[in-house]
């Protein structure tokens, strides 16, 4: 087997939260900034840490507050506007039937990351699970995933990291891991080409035969 370790970015990767992250920015905004702002300008943005983008419109003073503005929304809201990306259930258990190792390595919250993993079933597929609560650096910074290889005792030349985000895939890329991208996100195949990933699939089931090699 190519990659007995995977790495795994949440949200816009195995669930999609785009609607509820998109949703909550623009109550956010609209409560600060009535009028200025609309989901245009979060779609850059999306994958990074929610004060680092919060920081991009507001003073540093007022991101805390604008913070739990919208975590609140984003708990009220979560289930009623996430949902699973298509064959990622399906997927996740043929890889665990070969012996995969996997993680989760996140820039959201834990309360959020173990909502969404667990509204889905996801959970019991995770070795472990990396949050922004758990690293002082972030993606594309290689910190969260050699936290997540450690913990699965993994190999980071027979380790993957997947996601929608080009901070994922500059963050394997300085951890030494291999790259996947996913066209599904909000970026498409074109957003995320131009920072070489391994490999970009189309569908998740591809995902088996990358892995197999």
């Amino acid at each position: 087997m190519r990659y007995p370790y995977i790495l795994f970015d949440l949200d816009g990767t195995l669930i999609d939260t785009n609607e509820l992250i998109l949703q909550s920015f623009e109550h956010t905004l609209e409560h600060y900034f009535p009028g200025r702002y609309t989901r245009k300008d979060v779609l850059p943005y999306m994958g990074e840490p929610l004060v680092k983008q919060l920081g991009r419109w507001a003073e540093p003073e007022r991101v805390p507050e604008m913070a739990g503005t919208y975590r609140n929304y984003n708990v009220e809201q979560h289930d009623r506007l996430v949902a699973i990306f298509p064959d990622v259930q399906e997927v996740l258990e043929e890889l665990k039937n070969l012996g995969c190792r996997m993680a989760v390595v996140t820039s959201k919250m834990r309360l959020t990351a173990e909502m969404g993993l667990r509204r889905f079933g996801l959970e019991r597929y995770m070795g472990t699970i990396i949050t922004i609560e758990d690293t002082e650096k972030h993606k594309p910074d290689p910190e969260p995933l050699l936290l997540a290889m450690k913990r699965l005792g993994a190999d980071p030349v027979k380790t993957l990291m997947v996601g929608d985000s080009p901070y994922d895939i500059l963050g394997g890329q300085s951890a030494g891991t291999a790259t996947c991208g996913v066209a599904w996100s909000l970026r498409g195949r074109e957003g995320l080409t131009r920072y070489k990933p391994d490999y970009l699939i189309e569908d998740m089931k591809q995902l088996v035969e990358i892995v197999r090699g």
